[in-house]
């Protein structure tokens, strides 16, 4: 049994309105039966009633039949599933929202337009699947395209961050401070100064050259970025016009798990540079 099919079962209006019903009804009955009322003259030095039992013994079977039919109907159970699954799902959109919201302010105005177009692509599939037909398919593709809309606001936010520390600027201070040290190299009569000199500008180089190398794979994320806005883009054309299909799910799916490992990995390899910067400082 699901948890939440008792408690929804429980909170069900119309069982509440039963329970309020067999309470009054119940409360105006019995003090017209005769031979209860022997009984709650023989209960009354007791310090209760008779009738205060019967009352609520009989309100909660009435109460409790009622829970157990909603329990075993189909329809409740359908409709308590799509109760579910809607809450997920709009749970799931906030929960992009309020990513969005973390990172908009970080981005420059290209990165910030890119973000809030699939935001609001995910957000017209949300709306078009609360607003139509919730079939198996559909909610698989909603639940998805969401998990690619996540994927994508951490991937960008990696982006942001490698980007901000691999920057032009970067390699054009170490180029200039490289012909520099070189000019000074050339002029040293020192053999120390010498040997400190090429030390530096062989840092200097290796630095560039990793620069160089984060600038290539940051084309590639960009790239990944720009697959991920056209398969949002796409999946929201396919369910708004009901073309939902096992493969483009499965295409989805495995967008998906792609930007996740990506992520992933970026993340390592960002952990490592920065281990490693750190251990050279």
């Amino acid at each position: 049994m699901r948890p939440g099919l008792l408690k929804g079962a429980l909170l069900l209006r119309r069982n509440l309105i039963a329970l309020g019903t067999a309470f009054v009804a119940l409360r105006l009955l019995l003090p017209r039966i005769p031979f209860l009322v022997t009984y709650e003259n023989a209960f009354a030095n007791r310090g209760y009633t008779i009738f205060e039992v019967i009352i609520f013994g009989l309100s909660l079977a009435v109460y409790g039949g009622f829970v157990i039919q909603s329990m075993l109907s189909p329809e409740f159970r359908e409709t308590l599933e799509q109760r579910e699954v809607i809450n997920e799902i709009r749970k799931a959109s906030e929960e992009c929202h309020q990513a969005v919201r973390n990172l908009k302010r970080k981005l420059d105005p290209g990165a910030q337009q890119r973000l809030s177009n699939v935001l609001k692509e995910s957000d017209e599939i949300v709306q078009s699947f609360l607003g139509g037909d919730k079939n198996f398919l559909k909610v698989r593709a909603v639940r998805q395209s969401l998990k690619l809309t996540l994927a994508y606001i951490r991937l960008a936010d990696m982006f942001r961050v490698r980007a901000s520390a691999s920057s032009g600027d970067r390699i054009s201070q170490l180029a200039r401070r490289i012909n520099a040290n070189t000019s000074n190299l050339n002029n040293a009569r020192d053999p120390g100064v010498s040997d400190e000199l090429k030390r530096v500008i062989a840092a200097d180089e290796r630095m560039i050259e990793s620069l160089k190398n984060e600038r290539f794979e940051l084309e590639r994320i960009d790239a990944r970025l720009q697959y991920m806005e056209s398969s949002i883009g796409m999946l929201k054309y396919n369910i708004i016009s009901n073309l939902e299909s096992e493969d483009i799910l499965r295409n989805l799916e495995s967008d998906v798990h792609e930007a996740d490992a990506l992520n992933s990995v970026l993340n390592e390899r960002y952990d490592e540079r920065r281990e490693e910067k750190r251990l050279r400082l």
